[in-house]
């Protein structure tokens, strides 16, 4: 089937015509975003610019589209026939790189998509295996020399930047707005005495400060050396790291690896900042489903009902399950905390037969103590809210959500069966 394909286009199409095809394309696709008439005088103009080089490319000749109606305005002469393939092949990629260097914002990764998806199965096989133009890698090398680039043109202020918003997201979405701006504006204050360079950074909560950028990092920083911005960097994500783990919440450095691209991440291991890699642990899951578990209950109730609640139901499980005895859930003495949760150490040491019975006991429970309307919803707005890798992680150590379902259905059932 191959061999009759390749016999095809091979037999049907010549240098001549895959380069009039190929040329063509180019012609239409710059004269979309300008007018045809614009992209056939800049080819032609290339095409004479590339000819000392490649002086086969004279038998290319690009008509004055104002003249034509129907007819394409590529034309090319059966001569260029009689050159050596690879040779015309090298000339049409010149050609491509100098349209890219020339027309801006009409080349790059798109332009040569589109040429590639239009130019048609068979001249594309032809360009790529007789002619040595492939423009699948050239696609590809362009995204990679683009990104380069672009990790060059990053600067220190922007790391600084995008890291602290990334922080404040992150810490956010573990307790709450007003907590995460005012951490990190507080410790930045903080941190100010050992790194003075710290001043030239503002964190604001545009809720009050309207019109203003949530982190403003002024351009001074770029003239402070990498690795001292790097330990400040460091310093600051420690402290935020601690303040979490002692309300209760997680580590942050899992999801910053997400929260960043991985020119960001480069750039801050240049300024020596490493993100550790982040490993889901029985104190992360347990921390992580009980903070789920008071914000799916406290939107049916209230929060503080809620922290009284899974506490509560805690307790009622923890002595077929001991290591639950250390973990509570408490008063917190910040004002912008309403709770802290507290978990012993040794709870990493848990089999993972007992996490699982431990977790579906306690789903088991609250969804017992629900009414049947709650409970219906309880759990898929419970599996929602969780992170998902957190939500992976259960489900990989065994919770089953499909048979404590089953097993609710089958406790309503027999609720609705029993007598007034």
């Amino acid at each position: 089937m191959v061999a009759s394909r390749e016999k095809r286009w091979d037999a049907m199409l010549d240098t001549a015509e895959v380069t009039r095809q190929f040329i063509q394309i180019i012609i239409e696709i710059i004269g979309r975003k300008t007018s045809e008439e614009y992209a056939a005088v800049a080819v032609r103009n290339l095409l004479k610019k590339l000819q000392p080089t490649y002086p086969f490319l004279k038998h290319i000749v690009i008509k004055n589209t104002r003249l034509l109606e129907l007819e394409r305005c590529v034309a090319v002469r059966n001569e260029l026939n009689s050159i050596n393939q690879k040779q015309v092949g090298n000339a049409l990629k010149e050609l491509v790189k100098t349209i890219m260097k020339s027309l801006g914002k009409t080349a790059g990764y798109f332009f040569i998509k589109e040429t590639r998806e239009k130019i048609g199965i068979d001249y594309d096989a032809m360009l790529m295996k007789s002619m040595g133009v492939d423009l699948t890698i050239m696609q590809s090398s362009y995204i990679i020399e683009k990104k380069s680039i672009d990790s060059l043109k990053i600067e220190k202020s922007d790391v600084v930047r995008r890291f602290l918003k990334a922080l404040i997201e992150i810490m956010e979405k573990q307790t709450s707005k007003t907590f995460a701006i005012r951490f990190i504006s507080q410790c930045i204050d903080t941190l100010r005495q050992h790194y003075p360079f710290l001043a030239y950074i503002t964190v604001n909560d545009i809720r009050y400060t309207l019109g203003s950028e949530e982190v403003i990092v002024q351009q001074e920083i770029n003239l402070i050396d990498s690795m001292d911005l790097g330990r400040a960097i460091e310093s600051l994500l420690h402290e935020t790291d601690n303040a979490l783990e002692e309300l209760g919440r997680n580590s942050i450095v899992g999801d910053l690896k997400t929260h960043l691209t991985a020119e960001y991440l480069e750039k801050l291991e240049e300024m020596g900042v490493t993100i550790a890699v982040f490993t889901v642990g029985y104190n992360a899951i347990f921390k992580e489903i009980i903070k789920t578990l008071i914000e799916v209950i406290g939107k049916i109730s209230t929060e503080r009902y809620a922290i009284v609640s899974v506490n509560s139901f805690l307790r009622k499980i923890d002595r077929t399950y001991p290591f639950l005895q250390q973990v509570k859930v408490e008063p917190t003495k910040n004002q912008d905390e309403l709770y802290q949760i507290t978990i012993a150490n040794n709870i990493e040491a848990v089999s993972e037969t007992e996490a699982r019975r431990a977790i579906q006991h306690l789903l088991e429970i609250i969804m017992g103590a629900l009414g049947k309307d709650s409970r219906d919803e309880f759990l898929q707005k419970f599996k929602d809210s969780l992170e998902k890798k957190y939500l992976s992680k259960i489900e990989e150590i065994g919770v089953n959500f499909h048979m404590i379902e089953l097993h609710q259905e089958m406790l309503t059932q027999r609720e609705e069966k029993k007598p007034p």
